[in-house]
């Protein structure tokens, strides 16, 4: 299993830019699993009266090849929309991610440790296993399994995912963590991937409505000469 962010360089160049982005989209859900939070003296206190021991068991998802067909036709019309600089509006299930989680060979390292549950107006509800570092001296990890809650937002130059609640399995979680936890802004995608970094003005916007994470491309003139 991967401990870095190593898995999402790999697109970095990728001849498909619309497939590219939700890539991104896909493993930052995934590359959640991997990224390390320091905690603090204050959050150190009480890490451990709501992580365990051991990451939680989280079921991989065994698609058919019709809900794979699914998913890969979502994934081509981004790809369609981007290349030929026309809006579109694509609707992704929750459904539609965990295939893509489950499918996808960039996001083969991160399967089994996040699950998406529900997708709703407030946002995007996935089921993960988080490992935390103890602390900067303190070697060793406690494990914050649970429900995340993200509400994924269009930046300048990126999409980021806002952290608005954490559930955890094992009691409640101080609020000032979960704000603190937020404000690391850790869940955004690299501006200054390629993939990104070239196509991002194509996105319009990326939102969350009941049942759906949307992604809208914005239209743009095309050069002269074009078909």
């Amino acid at each position: 299993m991967s401990n870095g962010v190593s898995t999402p360089e790999g697109f970095r160049g990728s001849p498909i830019p619309g497939c590219a982005i939700l890539f991104a989209i896909v493993l930052v859900f995934g590359g959640l699993a991997v990224l390390y939070t320091v905690v603090g003296n204050y959050q150190k206190k009480l890490i451990g009266e709501f992580t365990q021991d051991a990451p939680a068991e989280i079921a991989l998802m065994e698609p058919t090849e019709g809900q794979i067909e699914t998913a890969r036709r979502k994934l081509s019309a981004v790809e369609t929309a981007v290349s030929e600089h026309d809006a579109e509006r694509v609707l992704f299930t929750a459904e539609d991610l965990n295939v893509l989680i489950a499918t996808l060979d960039a996001a083969v390292d991160f399967r089994g440790q996040t699950h998406v549950e529900a997708i709703t107006s407030q946002g995007i509800v996935a089921r993960m296993a988080q490992p935390l570092r103890k602390g900067i001296i303190q070697k060793g990890h406690r494990y914050l399994n649970g429900v995340f809650v993200f509400q994924p937002e269009v930046r300048a130059r990126t999409i980021a995912f806002k952290v608005l609640d954490i559930r955890s399995d094992e009691g409640p979680i101080p609020q000032q963590f979960i704000e603190s936890y937020a404000a690391l802004d850790f869940f955004r995608l690299d501006p200054d991937n390629e993939a990104i970094e070239s196509h991002i003005r194509s996105i319009e916007t990326v939102y969350t409505e009941d049942g759906h994470l949307v992604v809208e491309t914005r239209l743009e003139p095309r050069e002269a000469g074009s078909d």
